[in-house]
Protein backbone atom coordinates (compact mmCIF):
# COMPACT_ATOMS: atom_id res chain seq x y z
CA UNK A 1 0.00 0.00 0.00
CA UNK A 2 1.44 3.35 -0.99
CA UNK A 3 1.69 6.31 1.34
CA UNK A 4 -0.80 9.16 1.20
CA UNK A 5 0.69 12.59 0.69
CA UNK A 6 -0.38 15.04 3.36
CA UNK A 7 -2.56 17.71 1.75
CA UNK A 8 -2.79 19.88 4.83
CA UNK A 9 -0.22 20.09 7.62
CA UNK A 10 -1.19 19.12 11.15
CA UNK A 11 -2.06 21.88 13.56
CA UNK A 12 0.97 23.33 15.25
CA UNK A 13 0.98 24.92 18.68
CA UNK A 14 2.72 28.01 17.32
CA UNK A 15 -0.14 28.67 14.89
CA UNK A 16 -2.96 28.18 17.36
CA UNK A 17 -3.93 31.13 19.51
CA UNK A 18 -5.32 30.22 22.92
CA UNK A 19 -6.49 33.72 23.79
CA UNK A 20 -10.15 34.40 24.30
CA UNK A 21 -12.02 36.52 21.76
CA UNK A 22 -11.27 40.20 21.90
CA UNK A 23 -15.01 40.67 22.31
CA UNK A 24 -14.51 40.06 26.02
CA UNK A 25 -12.09 42.95 26.49
CA UNK A 26 -14.05 45.24 24.17
CA UNK A 27 -17.41 44.48 25.76
CA UNK A 28 -16.01 45.10 29.23
CA UNK A 29 -14.62 48.47 28.12
CA UNK A 30 -17.86 49.40 26.36
CA UNK A 31 -19.85 48.57 29.47
CA UNK A 32 -17.46 49.72 32.16
CA UNK A 33 -20.30 50.37 34.60
CA UNK A 34 -21.13 46.66 34.67
CA UNK A 35 -19.51 44.17 36.99
CA UNK A 36 -16.66 42.27 35.31
CA UNK A 37 -17.39 38.70 34.20
CA UNK A 38 -16.74 36.24 37.01
CA UNK A 39 -15.58 32.63 36.87
CA UNK A 40 -15.42 30.19 39.80
CA UNK A 41 -13.29 27.06 39.38
CA UNK A 42 -13.67 24.11 41.72
CA UNK A 43 -10.70 21.76 41.64
CA UNK A 44 -10.28 18.62 43.72
CA UNK A 45 -6.89 16.97 44.14
CA UNK A 46 -3.78 17.39 42.01
CA UNK A 47 -4.42 15.57 38.75
CA UNK A 48 -1.53 16.73 36.49
CA UNK A 49 -3.74 17.46 33.48
CA UNK A 50 -6.20 19.36 35.66
CA UNK A 51 -3.41 21.47 37.12
CA UNK A 52 -2.28 22.40 33.60
CA UNK A 53 -5.76 23.36 32.43
CA UNK A 54 -6.53 25.36 35.55
CA UNK A 55 -3.30 27.35 35.19
CA UNK A 56 -4.23 28.22 31.59
CA UNK A 57 -7.72 29.31 32.61
CA UNK A 58 -6.41 31.54 35.39
CA UNK A 59 -3.82 33.08 33.06
CA UNK A 60 -6.53 33.94 30.52
CA UNK A 61 -8.74 35.40 33.24
CA UNK A 62 -5.91 37.71 34.25
CA UNK A 63 -5.20 38.64 30.64
CA UNK A 64 -8.81 39.55 29.86
CA UNK A 65 -9.83 41.32 33.07
CA UNK A 66 -12.07 38.47 34.20
CA UNK A 67 -12.76 38.10 37.90
CA UNK A 68 -11.84 34.58 38.99
CA UNK A 69 -11.98 32.52 42.15
CA UNK A 70 -10.21 29.17 42.51
CA UNK A 71 -11.40 26.71 45.15
CA UNK A 72 -8.75 24.00 45.29
CA UNK A 73 -9.81 21.25 47.67
CA UNK A 74 -7.86 18.22 48.90
CA UNK A 75 -8.76 14.87 47.36
CA UNK A 76 -10.34 13.79 50.66
CA UNK A 77 -13.02 16.48 50.62
CA UNK A 78 -16.58 15.29 51.12
CA UNK A 79 -19.36 15.72 48.62
CA UNK A 80 -21.35 17.69 51.18
CA UNK A 81 -18.60 20.31 51.41
CA UNK A 82 -18.41 20.76 47.63
CA UNK A 83 -22.19 21.02 47.32
CA UNK A 84 -22.20 23.64 50.08
CA UNK A 85 -19.60 25.68 48.17
CA UNK A 86 -21.56 25.44 44.88
CA UNK A 87 -24.77 26.58 46.56
CA UNK A 88 -22.89 29.58 47.94
CA UNK A 89 -21.48 30.42 44.49
CA UNK A 90 -24.94 30.08 42.93
CA UNK A 91 -26.02 33.04 45.04
CA UNK A 92 -22.88 35.12 44.48
CA UNK A 93 -23.54 38.06 42.16
CA UNK A 94 -19.91 38.43 41.11
CA UNK A 95 -19.84 34.89 39.67
CA UNK A 96 -21.37 34.32 36.22
CA UNK A 97 -20.03 30.84 35.57
CA UNK A 98 -19.12 27.85 37.73
CA UNK A 99 -16.76 25.16 36.49
CA UNK A 100 -16.06 21.86 38.23
CA UNK A 101 -12.70 20.67 36.93
CA UNK A 102 -12.85 17.01 35.94
CA UNK A 103 -11.97 14.28 36.70
CA UNK A 104 -13.16 14.03 40.29
CA UNK A 105 -12.01 11.39 42.79
CA UNK A 106 -14.09 8.17 42.74
CA UNK A 107 -15.90 8.90 46.01
CA UNK A 108 -17.50 12.03 44.54
CA UNK A 109 -20.53 11.91 42.22
CA UNK A 110 -19.94 14.11 39.18
CA UNK A 111 -23.62 13.97 38.26
CA UNK A 112 -24.91 15.00 41.66
CA UNK A 113 -22.33 17.77 41.97
CA UNK A 114 -23.03 19.09 38.45
CA UNK A 115 -26.77 19.14 39.11
CA UNK A 116 -26.21 21.50 42.03
CA UNK A 117 -24.87 24.21 39.70
CA UNK A 118 -27.43 26.88 38.86
CA UNK A 119 -28.57 26.34 35.27
CA UNK A 120 -27.55 29.77 34.04
CA UNK A 121 -24.09 29.39 35.60
CA UNK A 122 -23.39 25.93 34.18
CA UNK A 123 -20.85 26.92 31.54
CA UNK A 124 -19.75 23.36 30.71
CA UNK A 125 -23.31 22.11 30.08
CA UNK A 126 -23.06 19.36 32.70
CA UNK A 127 -26.34 19.90 34.55
CA UNK A 128 -28.82 17.26 33.42
CA UNK A 129 -31.37 19.85 32.29
CA UNK A 130 -28.78 21.67 30.15
CA UNK A 131 -27.58 18.35 28.77
CA UNK A 132 -31.12 17.39 27.80
CA UNK A 133 -31.54 20.73 26.05
CA UNK A 134 -28.37 20.01 24.12
CA UNK A 135 -29.68 16.63 22.98
CA UNK A 136 -32.83 18.28 21.73
CA UNK A 137 -31.50 21.53 20.29
CA UNK A 138 -27.97 20.60 19.19
CA UNK A 139 -25.89 23.57 18.15
CA UNK A 140 -28.90 25.86 18.59
CA UNK A 141 -28.41 25.39 22.31
CA UNK A 142 -27.10 28.49 24.05
CA UNK A 143 -24.24 26.59 25.69
CA UNK A 144 -22.33 23.67 24.16
CA UNK A 145 -19.86 21.55 26.18
CA UNK A 146 -16.40 22.99 25.72
CA UNK A 147 -14.51 20.06 24.16
CA UNK A 148 -17.25 19.11 21.65
CA UNK A 149 -17.46 22.80 20.75
CA UNK A 150 -13.69 22.84 20.15
CA UNK A 151 -13.95 19.82 17.84
CA UNK A 152 -16.79 21.43 15.86
CA UNK A 153 -14.78 24.63 15.61
CA UNK A 154 -11.85 22.72 14.11
CA UNK A 155 -14.16 20.99 11.62
CA UNK A 156 -15.63 24.33 10.59
CA UNK A 157 -12.36 26.25 10.24
CA UNK A 158 -10.84 23.39 8.25
CA UNK A 159 -13.94 23.13 6.00
CA UNK A 160 -14.41 19.48 6.96
CA UNK A 161 -17.97 18.53 6.03
CA UNK A 162 -19.20 15.51 8.01
CA UNK A 163 -22.38 14.99 5.99
CA UNK A 164 -22.68 11.38 4.88
CA UNK A 165 -19.16 10.66 6.15
CA UNK A 166 -18.22 7.66 8.28
CA UNK A 167 -17.21 9.24 11.58
CA UNK A 168 -15.80 7.03 14.33
CA UNK A 169 -15.91 8.57 17.80
CA UNK A 170 -13.85 6.69 20.38
CA UNK A 171 -15.21 7.31 23.86
CA UNK A 172 -18.76 7.80 25.14
CA UNK A 173 -18.36 10.05 28.19
CA UNK A 174 -21.08 12.56 28.97
CA UNK A 175 -18.48 15.31 28.89
CA UNK A 176 -17.12 14.65 25.38
CA UNK A 177 -17.87 11.50 23.40
CA UNK A 178 -21.63 11.22 23.81
CA UNK A 179 -22.60 14.89 23.28
CA UNK A 180 -20.13 15.16 20.40
CA UNK A 181 -21.69 12.13 18.72
CA UNK A 182 -25.14 13.69 19.01
CA UNK A 183 -23.93 16.98 17.54
CA UNK A 184 -22.30 15.13 14.63
CA UNK A 185 -25.50 13.17 14.01
CA UNK A 186 -27.37 16.45 13.81
CA UNK A 187 -24.87 17.45 11.11
CA UNK A 188 -25.94 14.29 9.23
CA UNK A 189 -22.76 12.29 9.79
CA UNK A 190 -22.81 8.49 9.93
CA UNK A 191 -21.54 8.09 13.47
CA UNK A 192 -20.08 5.01 15.13
CA UNK A 193 -19.37 5.24 18.86
CA UNK A 194 -16.61 2.99 20.21
CA UNK A 195 -16.16 2.17 23.89
CA UNK A 196 -14.31 -0.28 26.10
CA UNK A 197 -16.31 -3.26 24.78
CA UNK A 198 -15.71 -2.36 21.12
CA UNK A 199 -13.15 -3.77 18.70
CA UNK A 200 -11.83 -0.33 17.82
CA UNK A 201 -9.61 -1.30 14.91
CA UNK A 202 -12.34 -2.50 12.56
CA UNK A 203 -14.26 0.77 12.92
CA UNK A 204 -11.20 3.01 12.59
CA UNK A 205 -10.20 1.24 9.37
CA UNK A 206 -13.54 2.19 7.75
CA UNK A 207 -13.68 5.76 9.05
CA UNK A 208 -13.40 8.87 6.91
CA UNK A 209 -13.02 10.88 10.12
CA UNK A 210 -11.63 9.58 13.42
CA UNK A 211 -12.23 11.53 16.63
CA UNK A 212 -10.65 9.90 19.66
CA UNK A 213 -11.49 11.04 23.17
CA UNK A 214 -10.63 7.96 25.22
CA UNK A 215 -7.65 9.32 27.16
CA UNK A 216 -5.74 6.10 26.51
CA UNK A 217 -2.10 6.41 25.47
CA UNK A 218 -1.74 5.74 21.69
CA UNK A 219 -4.81 3.51 21.63
CA UNK A 220 -5.25 3.99 17.89
CA UNK A 221 -2.40 2.55 15.83
CA UNK A 222 -1.24 4.51 12.84
CA UNK A 223 -1.65 1.61 10.43
CA UNK A 224 -5.35 1.32 11.28
CA UNK A 225 -6.15 4.69 9.77
CA UNK A 226 -7.48 4.77 6.23
CA UNK A 227 -5.45 6.68 3.66
CA UNK A 228 -6.75 10.23 3.41
CA UNK A 229 -8.71 10.09 6.65
CA UNK A 230 -9.02 13.13 8.90
CA UNK A 231 -8.11 12.70 12.56
CA UNK A 232 -8.90 14.79 15.63
CA UNK A 233 -7.15 13.63 18.79
CA UNK A 234 -8.89 14.78 21.96
CA UNK A 235 -7.12 12.34 24.29
CA UNK A 236 -4.34 13.44 26.56
CA UNK A 237 -2.10 11.24 28.71
CA UNK A 238 0.93 12.33 30.71
CA UNK A 239 3.73 9.75 30.74
CA UNK A 240 4.47 8.96 34.42
CA UNK A 241 7.73 10.41 35.68
CA UNK A 242 8.13 12.72 32.68
CA UNK A 243 6.73 15.96 31.26
CA UNK A 244 5.78 14.19 28.04
CA UNK A 245 2.15 14.33 26.93
CA UNK A 246 0.73 12.06 24.24
CA UNK A 247 -2.67 11.55 22.68
CA UNK A 248 -4.86 8.60 21.75
CA UNK A 249 -3.36 8.37 18.25
CA UNK A 250 0.08 7.11 17.24
CA UNK A 251 0.80 10.50 15.73
CA UNK A 252 4.04 9.87 13.82
CA UNK A 253 2.81 6.59 12.33
CA UNK A 254 -0.54 8.11 11.36
CA UNK A 255 0.98 11.23 9.81
CA UNK A 256 1.91 9.73 6.39
CA UNK A 257 -1.63 8.38 5.95
CA UNK A 258 -3.89 11.24 6.97
CA UNK A 259 -5.05 14.33 5.12
CA UNK A 260 -5.47 16.21 8.40
CA UNK A 261 -4.54 15.53 12.03
CA UNK A 262 -4.39 17.53 15.26
CA UNK A 263 -1.36 17.15 17.53
CA UNK A 264 -1.18 16.51 21.26
CA UNK A 265 -0.38 18.78 22.96
CA UNK A 266 -1.43 21.95 21.16
CA UNK A 267 -4.53 20.91 19.23
CA UNK A 268 -7.91 20.45 20.88
CA UNK A 269 -6.73 21.31 24.40
CA UNK A 270 -6.10 25.05 23.94
CA UNK A 271 -9.35 25.44 22.02
CA UNK A 272 -11.26 23.69 24.79
CA UNK A 273 -10.05 26.35 27.21
CA UNK A 274 -11.07 29.06 24.76
CA UNK A 275 -14.54 27.59 24.32
CA UNK A 276 -15.01 27.75 28.07
CA UNK A 277 -14.50 31.49 27.87
CA UNK A 278 -16.86 31.72 24.91
CA UNK A 279 -19.53 30.14 27.10
CA UNK A 280 -18.67 32.45 30.01
CA UNK A 281 -18.92 35.43 27.66
CA UNK A 282 -22.37 34.31 26.53
CA UNK A 283 -23.78 33.87 30.03
CA UNK A 284 -22.30 37.20 31.13
CA UNK A 285 -23.92 38.98 28.20
CA UNK A 286 -27.21 37.22 28.89
CA UNK A 287 -27.20 38.15 32.57
CA UNK A 288 -26.51 41.79 31.69
CA UNK A 289 -28.97 42.08 28.81
CA UNK A 290 -26.18 42.42 26.22
CA UNK A 291 -26.04 40.92 22.75
CA UNK A 292 -23.31 38.31 22.30
CA UNK A 293 -21.68 38.81 18.91
CA UNK A 294 -19.68 35.59 19.04
CA UNK A 295 -21.22 33.84 16.04
CA UNK A 296 -22.07 36.70 13.68
CA UNK A 297 -19.88 36.17 10.63
CA UNK A 298 -20.29 39.73 9.39
CA UNK A 299 -19.38 41.25 12.75
CA UNK A 300 -15.90 42.68 13.23
CA UNK A 301 -15.78 40.82 16.55
CA UNK A 302 -16.25 37.44 14.86
CA UNK A 303 -14.89 34.78 17.19
CA UNK A 304 -13.37 32.58 14.49
CA UNK A 305 -11.01 35.33 13.37
CA UNK A 306 -8.96 34.75 16.50
CA UNK A 307 -8.02 31.24 15.38
CA UNK A 308 -5.95 30.84 12.25
CA UNK A 309 -4.94 27.25 11.52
Amino acid sequence: MGTYQLKKPPLELSSLSITTPQVFTLKIKENSALMRPGLAIIQVGNNPSSLTYVRKKIALCEEHQIHHELYHFPETISQKEIVHRIKSLNQKGSIDGILVQLPLPPHLSRLEISNEIKLNKDIDCLHMANFQNLLQNGEDNDIIPCTPAAVLHILDTQNIDVRNQNVTVIGRSQLVGFPLSVLLLKRNARVTICHSETTVQEHVEKADIVISCAGHKELVKGEWIKNGAKVIDVGITRIPGTNQIVGDIEFQKALPRVSFITPVPGGVGPLTVSMLFRNLYRVWCRSNGLKANVDEQEDELDYAQNYQF
